[in-house]
């Protein structure tokens, strides 16, 4: 070992970090207070030797190394790693780290060393040596959206049937899967047209080195166009990769260039490509040369039963979906190899998720689970990304019931029971608040068949109205604090669903919009009701008489109240005000409501109702604006016709009357 009282040797290294990384050590160091602190940190893992970039970070769960570096591994998508590790402390903290880090991180990787929540070192060990070289410059600071820019992000998913009471048929159906998958091919679609014709490479060619990346540093990155690949009759833009053809030496960014919400450095989310892997359910000859590898799966008999006397409904299946970031300097061959190691090293982690059902059921590995078990619950990958906390996408493994892999999912059904304390070690892992959900299955990456956008739900309403480019105009309150929802919703308004409530719907449409807002961010998956859904409810509580459900009714915010709490679990705030004009003076109620609840607010008074998406709130002069969602629109899905006479800011003179308003305030449970 190397002697303390010397100090760490200096180098210079090349270190990149992305701007969330130092927030995110410092946020983990706070709390946990006087604690020691432990983590990793992530990065790709195709970069050159001496050329270090860190894009986020996980922490420690328990103290046992093995244990956590496996399950940190787990949620990663193929092409990103454990690249380092960090620890509160000083130098000599991090020499008393190495000792430890060096049994699982094999070779040479970062150490970081939080002093300070505002001062962070950089070491680097090399090789066998336990020596650290503290690197003598500051780390460039990249974008939160590097990764975006600089790799395409792919997908692919398979369902590998596992049987329902035969312990060795699923160990033995899970091993072959991850055998196998070293020969999978990939399908990948990387046009925008539906032409269901192949393309053919016609140059055998890399066209673009790996170049030197942004910033001028060394890395795969984007291609030149001087030399595109040729193209023979390039009227479809399906490839398939993986077969060691001239596809697969095609570099990856000549097909797939950044979208032009990709050069935003706020952006979240990546664009998706999705790769078919090609798959068969009957056996082949290997010595076929002329068929491709894929993945053979072979239907497990149940229970010693005939497969024509077993129920469909008793089948059972391992849901593995991978991600896998591939730079877009990389060829297409890469594509195949990420995708590969990212199928087998999920199907890695549904064994351990196999392991410890059994474990729970009080069997062994020599032991038949309960069959119960496995009609009720397959284990399935979930994609997820959390705005604002990570830069990347990360990968869990649920045991969800059967159809949660499809999204066919009944209102009775609830995908998350039984997951809570899964989903707190994840949130622990992963460094995520854990007063709020942001890893139930509603908020997970959506199926393959479903086209999500950032400004229209899957039924063609408008999402996030407020935030749709090119924005609201200015709420014209003199210095003040914008203080608006948090989270997406869907704009629900008159005439939706070809169901006429023109004149008294408005309060139900405020209310479909408050529950499109709790289904968005998983605290529920019970559908967003109908009419005829709230005024048969609020008939079953004894609210209302045998007469109302098929009413037209006028409801209120008690009404409202009364529904979140049967139907969602979901408790009410109730603010009073004897006139519209008073709002004002409930500015900073209001902003802080927005600031720390976030959810969008139900308004009514006189005979019309509002849903309440923000405030803009002067302190010194109490002027006050408010962005209001107006349920009474009766147009098309049309953003330039609801901006901003619908959907925009309002002085309260210009929507309020001198009448009492009720404001309902929903509060969402706490926990994960």
């Amino acid at each position: 070992m190397h002697s303390a009282a010397r100090g760490p040797r200096v180098g210079s290294m090349s270190l990149r970090v992305t701007s969330t990384v130092a927030k995110r050590l410092a946020e983990h160091a706070n709390r946990a207070g006087d604690a020691p602190v432990r983590g990793w940190l992530v990065g790709p893992s195709d970069l050159k030797p001496g050329d270090l970039v860190v894009i986020g970070t996980l922490c420690r769960e328990s103290g046992v190394v093995n244990d956590d570096y496996r399950r940190a591994c787990s949620v990663l998508p193929g092409g990103l790693a454990v690249i380092g590790a960090y620890t509160s402390g000083d130098w000599q903290a991090c020499n008393a780290y190495v000792s430890e880090m060096r049994f699982v991180l094999e070779g040479g990787f970062l150490l970081a060393c939080i002093e300070t929540s505002t001062n962070i070192q950089y070491f680097q060990k090399f090789g066998t040596s336990d020596t650290l070289v503290k690197l003598s410059e500051s780390p460039e600071i990249l974008p939160y959206n590097w990764l975006q820019r600089e790799y395409a992000l792919f997908r692919s998913e398979i369902a590998i049937p596992v049987g329902v009471t035969n312990s060795t048929g699923w160990r033995d159906a899970l091993a072959k899967a991850k055998e196998n998958a070293n020969g999978l091919v990939f399908v990948i679609d990387v046009g925008d047209d539906d032409n269901d014709e192949s393309v053919s490479i016609a140059t055998a060619k890399k066209t673009t080195s790996k170049k030197s990346g942004k910033n001028g540093k060394s890395g795969k990155t984007g291609s030149s166009k001087a030399n595109n690949p040729v193209i023979a009759k390039p009227s479809s833009k399906r490839v398939v990769v993986g077969t060691e053809g001239s596809s697969d030496t095609t570099v990856v960014g000549e097909f797939i260039n950044l979208r032009d919400d990709e050069e935003d450095d706020h952006r979240v989310n990546s664009q998706v490509i999705f790769a078919t892997p090609l798959t068969r359910a009957s056996t082949v000859d290997s010595e076929k040369k002329n068929v491709a590898p894929c993945m053979t799966f072979v239907p497990e008999k149940v229970g010693g039963e005939s497969e024509n006397n077993v129920s469909r409904s008793m089948a059972s299946f391992a849901h593995v979906d991978v991600l896998a970031y591939v730079s877009r300097g990389a060829d297409f061959a890469d594509v195949a190899s990420a995708l590969r190691l990212s199928l087998a090293t999920q199907v890695d982690a549904i064994v351990f998720c196999l392991n410890e059902l059994e474990a729970s059921d009080g069997a062994n590995s020599q032991t038949t689970p309960k069959p119960a078990t496995w009609r009720l619950r397959e284990p399935q990958c979930l994609h997820f990304h959390p705005a604002k906390f990570l830069a990347h996408y990360v990968t869990t493994v649920y045991l969800t019931p059967p159809g949660i892999g499809n999204r066919v999912v009944s209102n009775a059904l609830d995908p998350n029971s039984g997951l809570e304390k899964t989903r707190v070690a994840y949130h622990v892992l992963l460094g995520l608040p854990t007063d709020r959900p942001m890893l139930r299955v509603a908020n997970a990456m959506g199926d393959s068949s479903t086209t999500a956008s950032t400004s229209t739900s899957t039924s063609g309403r408008l999402r996030n109205v407020h935030s749709i480019s090119p924005g609201l105009p200015n709420s014209h309150v003199e210095n003040g604090t914008t203080h608006c929802v948090k989270g997406a919703y869907d704009y629900y308004h008159y005439l939706q669903d070809r169901f006429d409530d023109n004149g008294w719907g408005c309060a139900y449409r405020s209310l479909q919009t408050i529950c499109s807002w709790f289904r968005l961010q998983g605290y529920s998956t019970v559908a967003v009701p109908s009419h005829r859904d709230i005024q048969q409810c609020l008939t079953n509580i004894g609210d209302k008489d045998a007469e109302f459900p098929g009413s037209t009714q006028w409801i209120g915010a008690l009404e409202l109240s009364y529904f979140l709490d049967e139907k969602y679990g979901v408790q009410s705030k109730i603010m009073t005000v004897q006139s519209g004009f008073d709002l004002p003076q409930k500015g900073r109620e209001l902003a802080k409501h927005f600031d720390e609840v976030g959810t969008p607010i139900m308004m009514g008074g006189g005979q019309l109702a509002y849903t309440l998406l923000g405030v803009e709130w002067c302190e010194t002069s109490g002027e006050c604006a408010f962005l209001i969602l107006d349920p009474h629109y009766t147009g098309g899905e049309d953003v330039k016709t609801i901006v901003p006479r619908w959907c925009g800011w309002k002085k309260c003179e210009d929507v309020f009357v001198r009448q009492f308003y009720n404001l309902l305030m929903p509060q969402p449970p706490k926990g994960v």
